[in-house]
């Protein structure tokens, strides 16, 4: 008998190297991280333009990184971008309720004055609305007299 092989025998074996695999697709505390450092992005922005929408999305920044982490510890993966999102969305909610504060302190002031305002009809209509709630805003605040005059105000 020869080594060789025969017609119906097959020659030396040579194995093939595996493919590589795919990727894994991303787990649950790893998709819900980066959606909370996004949600707390938008919700800090959101926040300045319209605080109502700010509130949501930081509410639910704060939300998913939570839950994001609580599932990462859980089955010991990542949750990249968890963290920022909590305080992303935390700075955002207080920034938010730091506002609504404002606005229900200053309600009186800052409605009369724009009331005040939408109806003059002259520009000496408009500085008698600066001479009168100016004056009351600061006083509210306790800023110095006429620090409002030098730095004109963000609201119409």
């Amino acid at each position: 008998m020869s080594d060789a092989p025969g017609h119906d025998q097959a020659g030396p074996q040579t194995q093939l190297p595996e493919p590589p695999r795919p990727p894994l697709p991303p787990t649950a505390p790893e998709r819900g991280g980066p959606r909370a450092r996004l949600l707390g992005i938008a919700g800090l922005v959101m926040t300045l333009l319209f605080l109502p929408a700010g509130v949501a999305l930081s509410l639910w920044a704060v939300v998913a990184g939570l839950r994001s982490r609580k599932q990462a510890r859980r089955v010991l993966a990542p949750a990249p971008g968890a963290v920022a999102g909590v305080v992303l969305g935390t700075i955002s909610l207080v920034l938010a309720l730091s506002q609504i504060g404002l606005y229900a302190v200053m309600w009186d002031e800052f409605n009369g004055y724009v009331t005040c305002r939408e109806s003059a009809l002259t520009i000496e209509d408009k500085k008698a609305c600066q001479d009168e709630y100016l004056p009351r805003i600061e006083r509210k605040l306790h800023l110095p007299k006429d620090s409002l005059r030098k730095q004109p105000p963000a609201w119409p």
